[in-house]
């Protein structure tokens, strides 16, 4: 009879079981996409900004807020996801725990290629009037940071409560438009950073969300009573250690019942 500690790994079906295939298409199709954005970025990125600077001065102001406001949103939906995880048990706690790991790596590998592809802004490199002022010098273009974010967020936030899926696409998406409309990046750029992160999350979760659940089952079974509420585990699982004396388990008898235990007791 499976053990309690193999339910760690049914989070993977939140993905659809082996992610090899999804992974492998799903990168063969980014590249594709962002290689023919590639060839036409500068027509493409001219035509977006100057219809965008075309629009009433209010409507410019829109674009910028959403870049910026629609990430507090997918950030704040993510973080009263993570909280509500304490409460629905360490396996989804942990899901929630490297969904955050992921999209602060997702994060520092879009930071990591900027510093080394250095694509100059469109704003800086072409002659074209923008919404928002080009950001200084230095401030590479690909791939977009706020579409990593965005990206990242959102599938957190899918992983956590699928039912979310619809709202926190389509607030990514305007995310990563926004950067174009206003004149920070190509579209290509977008694209990309909308990729890394998605893929970090959802291979991060998908490969990391089982050995999670192993570290923080020991965590409960081994940790003082503060650690345990601070993951929303008043009591220790039986199944929180090796040994069935240290995770309050009766040895007698060849019944693995979890004995009366006192919340509080170390």
């Amino acid at each position: 009879m499976p053990s309690r500690d193999d339910r760690a790994v049914d989070v993977r079906r939140r993905f659809g079981g082996e992610p090899a295939t999804g992974v492998l298409s799903t990168v063969a199709v980014v590249v594709v996409v962002v290689a023919l954005l590639f060839v036409v970025r500068d027509a493409a990125y001219r035509a977006t900004a100057s219809g965008a600077v075309a629009l009433p001065s209010v409507v410019g102001g829109v674009f910028e807020v959403v870049g910026e406001l629609g990430l507090v949103v997918l950030a704040g939906v993510a973080v009263a996801l993570t909280w509500r995880a304490r409460s629905r048990g360490l396996e989804h706690l942990a899901v929630a725990v490297v969904a955050a790991v992921s999209t602060v790596a997702a994060y520092v590998l879009s930071e990591v290629v900027k510093g080394f592809v250095r694509e100059e802004r469109p704003c800086r490199a072409l002659s074209v009037r923008t919404v928002a002022s080009c950001p200084a010098a230095g401030d590479w273009s690909w791939p977009s940071n706020h579409a990593t974010i965005a990206g990242a967020l959102a599938t957190a936030v899918v992983v956590l409560a699928p039912v979310w899926w619809r709202f926190v696409v389509l607030l990514a998406l305007a995310v990563g438009a926004s950067r174009v409309l206003t004149g920070a990046h190509y579209w290509h750029d977008v694209v990309a950073g909308l990729a890394v992160g998605v893929l970090v999350v959802w291979f991060g979760t998908w490969a990391l969300a089982p050995v999670a659940h192993r570290l923080l089952v020991r965590s409960v079974g081994s940790g003082p009573s503060g650690w345990r509420r601070v993951l929303g585990q008043s009591y220790v699982p039986r199944y929180a250690a090796g040994d069935p004396a240290d995770a309050g388990v009766e040895s007698t008898g060849g019944s693995d019942r979890p004995a009366v235990q006192d919340p509080d007791e170390d």
